[in-house]
């Protein structure tokens, strides 16, 4: 019969149906109106449970911003349904949602009502994905006293973010089953870490690769569309965290970072934790630290991942489980030496420093990666018989410190190790070790795989400001005087660019890269030339830079192709006592600001500035990340920005709500570049808004 209807078709109407075939067909061939159908399919054939086809209808509206291509691999709303262009105030914005409409019944705190259950640091009944906290909010619970909210999506999103930020790190076992995604098997080999000359996809060393340059290849996020960054998932630490330096590491979606006593990994797409690792601190152990219980990285080589920990000892558990596997011991004496440091990977071994405390002795020691024990160790003061010990007056050597607080560079292709040296103890008090107090203010270049000193490079020779040389010594090879040499650039917190032969330690040339007043210059040999002192103890003398430095351990950016070194300073003085303790802080010189530099690395000219604010206290800023995208993440305060690498020129910020001292990094998930950044008690992980008309 049907084909006797189609036989009695007139000519038009054929036309007709094969227009309306070409139109289904056209349709179906565009990707997002596929995708659509595709999820449409999935949903009403039963293989998407737990939406209904109303609320995957609202989630397709173009105004909804939620991507739903995901539910077609992972056939769960729990797993695949996210907030969408989470940005750095939806917290905030939701707390107001929350105190108008739900803080009557939950509390003002999220911590429950008379009736109502807390929000706060619980596994919620319904879940904690974004899926079920958006769903219990707009449908409300069947037979409680949780009614269906007449709110507007944006509110709903708001909401969630808020909620969740109430929960922190309280995920059920199903909802983690659904969110994160865990991978088989996570492994770093060494011959791929000395392959990186610059961080790649992902971020394996603690400044991105060996050289320490923190210049990402990535591309995704550039000058052009830098603009749009919007904060796609924040992770809130848990516990007592303080002072947070963290920066994370990435491998293999799954990121890893360290705050106060422990280690977490997180779920690189969400934020959501896979596994924590945690030790107990002994009180001794941050008792007389500046800073109380910070920490700035991990290590990871093979399928481990190595700690620092403030009670000086170097452990190394699973990159996959968290699980310990092995501890060594750096320093016995927990009230004179503390850790924090991110340890440097290479060949078998873990190298890692010390944080001396007044009484202390530096030192640099490498372990085993497999087994823990010890390979060989360098001490940054020399003992008796050593050369080097006689800079040092009677036996102040036993205690004058060298810390070696952070990490070091290592170069592949000679197995030279570098690694700054810190201030000299007391750390004004000069006439207590008269001397030049080797190796403190230096940097050391050792043989990697034995320890053995090939040269050093003193900065500051007996110094009394406290200018510490550990900031990050960056590789380069470039042209001096039309011949390619191999250097070593160093911004030195006293004040000075210097520019060395990384291979032998030669000084080629030193310039002022902030004010100063301590120094007529450097001379042919690299040793400063000092200013004549007048001035009595009680009178002081106002220096620039301050204690703080014109530059400290905030980690630097280098770009070879812009040829560009830049440089996060601090211009600020201070009245010095030359017959000031250790712990009787210089006087303050009034207001300061702080500012990112570029120099040109070959001579430490400026080429640009980009200045902050003036200010009279908080004297820290964070460190630098630049990228093949042409810009530079940076921050200040609690502003995380971005410059145009050519010019300095702000591109983008946002203001975190915390006090940002890190370095950012930057990573691939799929074909989409991200970067994060530690502010305040977040983690916070930006990127590029979702294309919604993409097939997923």
């Amino acid at each position: 019969m049907f084909f006797n209807k189609v036989k009695t078709l007139r000519p038009r109407s054929y036309l007709f149906l094969f227009v309306l075939l070409g139109l289904v067909s056209t349709i179906i061939m565009v990707p997002g109106i596929r995708m659509r159908v595709h999820v449409v399919f999935l949903q009403v054939t039963g293989q998407i449970p737990g939406i209904s086809l109303a609320e995957l209808v609202d989630f397709m509206k173009p105004s909804s911003g939620v991507s739903i291509g995901p539910l077609i691999t992972k056939r769960n709303p729990h797993a695949a349904i996210r907030h969408p262009n989470l940005k750095a105030n939806d917290v905030q914005n939701g707390a107001l949602v929350y105190a108008e409409k739900c803080a009557s019944c939950h509390g003002g705190d999220g911590h429950g009502g008379v009736a109502s259950p807390s929000l706060a640091n619980v596994e919620l009944k319904q879940g904690v994905s974004d899926w079920a906290i958006y769903k219990t909010i707009r449908n409300g619970i069947p037979d409680t006293a949780m009614a269906a909210h007449s709110l507007n999506g944006s509110e709903i999103w708001q909401l969630v973010a808020f909620i969740r930020s109430l929960s922190g790190a309280a995920v059920s076992k199903e909802t983690l089953e659904l969110e994160k995604k865990v991978p088989v098997e996570v492994s770093v080999r060494y011959e791929e870490l000395l392959a990186i000359p610059h961080p790649e996809n992902d971020w394996l060393t603690y400044s991105g690769s060996y050289r320490s340059n923190r210049n990402s290849i990535l591309d995704k996020v550039d000058k052009n569309n830098v603009h749009e960054l919007a904060l796609k998932w924040t992770h809130q630490f848990s516990g007592k965290y303080g002072k947070v330096e963290t920066s994370p590491l990435i491998r293999n979606e799954v990121m890893y970072f360290t705050v106060s006593n422990r280690i977490v990994a997180l779920d690189a797409h969400t934020g959501n934790v896979i596994w924590n690792y945690e030790y107990e601190i002994p009180e001794k152990a941050v008792k007389g630290t500046y800073a109380g219980i910070v920490n700035r990285g991990v290590a990871i080589m093979g399928d481990k991942v190595y700690l620092a920990r403030a009670d000086a000892r170097l452990v190394a558990v699973s990159a996959n489980t968290g699980k310990l596997i092995w501890e060594s011991e750096i320093e016995q004496d927990l009230s004179l030496y503390n850790a924090n440091a991110a340890p440097l990977a290479f060949k078998d071994l873990i190298v890692t420093g010390i944080s001396a405390k007044i009484g202390g002795r530096g030192v640099i020691v490498a372990f085993d990666a497999n087994t823990g024990l010890e390979r060989w160790r360098f001490h940054t003061i020399p003992g008796p018989g050593q050369e080097g010990n006689e800079t040092w007056e009677g036996d102040s050597w036993r205690t004058g410190g060298a810390s070696t607080w952070l990490t070091g560079s290592y170069d592949v292709e000679n197995d030279i190790l570098y690694w700054g040296v810190g201030n000299p103890k007391p750390d004004y008090l000069k006439a207590a070790r008269k001397g030049d107090n080797l190796y403190s203010n230096s940097v050391v270049a050792l043989r990697g795989t034995t320890g053995k000193l090939l040269w050093h490079f003193q900065f500051s020779p007996g110094d009394g400001h406290d200018w510490d040389s550990v900031q990050i010594p960056v590789l380069a090879d470039q042209k001096i005087d039309g011949e390619m040499r191999k250097l070593l650039l160093w911004a030195n917190r006293n004040g000075f660019y210097y520019i060395l032969d990384r291979i032998t330690g030669e000084y080629i040339q030193a310039t002022p890269f902030i004010y100063q007043t301590w120094a007529e210059g450097i001379d042919t040999h690299g040793r400063p030339v000092l200013k004549a002192i007048n001035s009595s103890d009680r009178d002081g003398l106002m220096v620039f830079p301050s204690n703080k430095g014109g530059t400290n351990w905030w980690s630097p950016s280098y770009d070879p192709e812009l040829g560009l070194m830049f440089v996060p300073t601090l211009e600020k003085g201070m009245v010095f006592f030359p017959g000031m303790e250790t712990n009787s802080p210089p006087v303050s010189a009034g207001s300061f600001y702080t500012a990112v530099r570029a120099l040109n690395s070959s001579t430490g000219e400026l080429i640009w500035e980009h200045r902050h604010a003036s200010r009279t206290r908080y004297n820290d800023t964070g460190g630098l990340l630049s990228t093949q995208g042409g810009v530079i993440f940076g921050s200040d305060m609690s502003t995380f920005f971005v410059l145009d690498s050519h010019s300095g020129k702000k591109l983008w910020e946002v203001n975190t709500g915390g006090q940002i001292v890190a370095a950012p990094v930057t990573f691939l998930l799929g074909d989409k570049q991200f970067v994060t950044i530690a502010a305040g008690g977040d983690l916070m992980t930006f990127g590029l808004p979702e294309i919604l008309t993409r097939d997923e």
